[in-house]
């Protein structure tokens, strides 16, 4: 998937480059594929900075510059103002040694980085809405940072999305892209029969999760289907823990971090994705990323809330009532869902989406210019 270019792109997020993947990172690491050169922000700190340093892996190199005022309290223009003003120059001086150019495409994953238009007025600035961040805004916050949003969104040259939701509140101020998640390089075919026993959930645990949901279901288990065996695997939000869900029970497996491929796959019902219903930030996903890379292992998924999730034959919605049925049919038609899951594997791969960010550049680039011609 090579194709060298020389072209610099500049990742600003909040998030440490060694937290599990999301899709910031599968961007970042499609860039680097395809021969592109990627610098990485990591969460901001208070005071000092870190300048672009060497790669960290093939063609990704990171820095970290300043905040002043946390995301979530910047309640008003004149705290925004300052943050800039404190923000703005640390960017400038953690770039230095990479000696920035008007060339380089500026991807933002934050919902409220406006000043990134002070910081690179001439360079095309994609901003990516991945998350429905506004309706999580604390109590007399959500004006504030609906306005943040919107001021963000309009100082972009072109504006993506995971999700149809969010796209339509969108275009209330801009003409957002539908950009979903894809799947990485197939994994090993899963082998028809054997003995499946596993509802994995993998990834954060965190705020979307409902844990009412998993402990119910996973007392029902315990009476009607005593082999099945709950995993959930990824980093958890430490408040979460006090829940009853992990307080030992017995057909419940808990583990800190985990990739994929050391996990005992060949026991995996399928993929569990219990979110809550109800929940703006629930509601409006499509397709998350942790559903196609369990696809990518020819995983069936079963899913709660999410009322906008993908129709396909292989997603099994689940409620206090079916559980146990659906966990059934997702065990006894595995082996004849497989057919299903590869062909939506196929729609969503790597290079259909390097292709489609490519071309969303090539629109932000002529937006930039047109932009600056008009000024």
């Amino acid at each position: 998937m090579t194709e060298l270019s020389g072209e610099r792109f500049i990742l600003f997020t909040k998030t440490e480059w060694n937290e599990p993947p999301r899709l910031r990172h599968q961007l970042a690491r499609l860039l680097a594929a395809s021969g592109r050169q990627v610098i990485v922000a990591q969460r901001p700190w208070r005071f000092g900075i870190e300048k672009v340093g060497s790669p960290v892996e093939r063609g990704v190199s990171l820095f970290r510059h300043r905040e002043l005022v946390h995301h979530r309290i910047r309640v008003s223009a004149a705290v925004r103002a300052l943050n800039a003003m404190w923000t703005v120059p640390s960017i400038h001086a953690a770039l230095e040694p990479l000696g920035p150019t008007s060339s380089d495409v500026i991807v933002n994953f934050n919902y409220e980085y406006c000043f990134l238009r002070d910081a690179f007025p001439k360079n095309p600035i994609i901003t990516v809405i991945n998350d429905d961040f506004v309706s999580r805004a604390l109590p007399g916050c959500r004006a504030s940072l609906l306005h943040a949003q919107r001021e963000t969104c309009r100082s972009s040259d072109a504006v993506l999305t995971p999700s149809v939701v969010i796209a339509d509140q969108l275009r209330e101020y801009s003409r957002p892209h539908l950009f979903l998640p894809w799947a990485g390089p197939s994994r090993t075919t899963p082998s028809p029969g054997g003995h499946r026993r596993i509802l994995l959930y993998w990834g954060f645990v965190d705020w979307r999760v409902d844990l009412d949901f998993v402990h119910n279901l996973a007392v029902t288990l315990q009476h009607r289907m005593p082999s099945v065996e709950i995993w959930m695997v990824g980093p958890k939000v430490k408040s979460l823990l006090k829940h009853p869900l992990f307080a030992g029970m017995i057909n419940v497996r808990n583990r800190e971090s985990a990739t994929l491929d050391q996990l005992p796959m060949a026991e995996v019902i399928g993929g569990l994705i219990p979110f809550k219903s109800g929940v703006e930030g629930c509601d409006a996903i499509v397709l998350p990323n942790k559903a196609l890379q369990l696809l990518a292992c020819g995983l069936p998924l079963l899913i709660t809330g999410m009322p906008h999730f993908a129709k396909e034959p292989f997603v099994f919605r689940l409620d206090e009532e079916n559980a146990e049925s659906m966990i059934q049919q997702a065990q006894a038609q595995f082996d004849s869902l497989q057919s299903s899951i590869r062909d939506c594997v196929a729609q969503h791969t790597p290079e259909a989406r390097l292709r489609q960010f490519l071309s969303i550049v090539d629109e932000a680039r002529a937006n930039r210019r047109r932009a600056i011609a008009e000024a």
